[in-house]
């Protein structure tokens, strides 16, 4: 049996008339149309069923609102590509809006231990009162080399002090640190 062909006006016709035979012209002639236009707009997040299923609801789509098509406005094909351009990003919001994960369902693990924290904080206040018990020249070179990141060389340069001074003064300083934190 040789398939029956169709004018646009036609297939329009036909399709407004609700002839299945006009509806099933349309999907063979413009199913590889469509599909690559779903295609190119849905295949990074839908998988191929997906499309599939984008195409067959285009198709359904311009059954039902063949009403809507107007012939001065555009051709047949191009009212269908519009039809499949807004059905596929119809499709992809909705992907979109699922991925959201609903914030009750979410299970959130509370990696921070707030003793932790509090205790941090503690020891924190703590080095700073050491410190600020430091000489001038001390605390000012401890400041420098743990909170600025300046360099033992810089130090020493600018202090006029020796690098093993800087040093010495480092680790006597650190060793002040950890005994008034009771650390060993």
């Amino acid at each position: 049996m040789e398939a029956l062909e169709y004018s646009q006006a036609e297939l329009v016709r036909g399709i407004r008339n609700k002839d299945s035979a006009a509806y099933e012209y349309m999907i063979c002639k413009y199913t590889k149309t469509v599909f690559c236009l779903a295609y190119n707009i849905l295949s990074e997040s839908h998988s191929k069923e997906d499309i599939e299923e984008c195409v067959a609801d285009v198709f359904l789509d311009a059954w039902i609102k063949i009403a809507e098509f107007d012939e001065e406005k555009a051709n047949f094909r191009t009212w269908l590509l519009i039809l499949t351009k807004y059905k596929a990003l119809t499709y992809r919001r909705k992907k979109r809006l699922s991925n959201i994960l609903d914030i009750e369902d979410a299970d959130i693990k509370n990696d921070v231990n707030l003793e932790k924290l509090v205790l941090l904080r503690q020891d924190q206040e703590q080095v700073i009162k050491i410190i600020n018990s430091f000489q001038k020249i001390d605390r000012e070179i401890f400041v420098r080399r743990f909170f600025l990141g300046e360099k033992i060389s810089d130090l020493a340069k600018a202090f006029n002090l020796s690098r093993a001074a800087v040093d010495n003064r480092l680790l006597r300083g650190r060793k002040i640190i950890k005994e008034g934190l009771q650390y060993e």
